[in-house]
């Protein structure tokens, strides 16, 4: 059996109590976004009420089918709770979605180089 390391993306040990940290690493899964992102957003809003995420495109592959359908459902109540968010080295395609998206987001989005991940960390955290 692989390690959960292994199986979805990583969430980065600048993960905090109230920040999710996570590079994307391999394929966005309908297992990943269940079992590993989900419960730790959840945790995250019972414990604040908000969330900040910061999502480091490492080496983007994709999304699944389902993993993409459960994340446009999950939108509709999740966005309003996010109170900053931040994309490092996002491809152009989710640039795009989340532009669209903007109006949606209850808190601030902001864009990163793969370089600026600390001044990323630094303002997702403030």
């Amino acid at each position: 059996m692989k390690e959960m390391n292994e199986k979805f993306n990583t969430i980065m040990p600048e993960t905090t109590d109230r920040t999710l940290c996570m590079m994307v690493d391999r394929p966005i899964s309908a297992d990943g976004y269940r079992e590993n992102f989900l419960p730790r957003v959840q945790g995250i809003l019972e414990r604040h009420g908000e969330i900040r995420c910061l999502i480091y495109f490492k080496d983007y592959k994709g999304w699944e089918e389902e993993a993409a359908a459960l994340n446009f459902s999950d939108s509709l109540k999740l966005d309003q709770k996010i109170k900053r968010f931040a994309m490092v080295n996002p491809p152009p395609k989710l640039i795009a979605l989340y532009t669209l998206k903007r109006d949606l987001i209850g808190g601030e989005t902001k864009i990163f180089n793969e370089g600026d991940l600390d001044a990323a960390l630094e303002w997702v955290n403030q």
